[in-house]
């Protein structure tokens, strides 16, 4: 399973993950297997800078990548139906670390 977390800054496992999906900075990327952190790697959200839609091209690149959860604090209206369009889910969290959110995420889903 691949989770991305909207980051702040640079990315990364120890990054913070952004309070609104389409603005972060960046997208760490983090593959799982068996519930277990594997490989990370981060890239540029290329809509961030957007002055509209910002959110709209955030969902189609993270949509382009392939993932399976999708993380952030916020997501529009637009980056919603976007990524569940995409079979993408979405997942609400806090300002924690990447680390953090994955174990969360991870957490939740073995739960259902």
């Amino acid at each position: 399973m691949e989770i991305v977390v909207a980051t702040d800054g640079a990315g990364g496992l120890d990054a913070i993950a952004a309070t609104d999906f389409g603005r972060g900075e960046t997208f760490t990327i983090v593959s799982t297997e068996n519930h277990a952190i594997g490989a990370v790697r981060v890239v540029e959200n290329t809509g961030r800078r957007a002055a509209q839609g910002a959110g709209i091209v955030a969902a189609e690149q993270v949509a382009d990548e392939g993932v399976d959860v999708a993380a952030a604090g916020h997501f529009g209206p637009h980056a919603e139906e976007i990524l569940g369009e995409a079979g993408i889910v979405i997942a609400l969290v806090p300002k924690v670390t990447v680390r953090e959110a994955v174990e969360r995420i991870l957490t939740r889903l073995e739960e259902e």
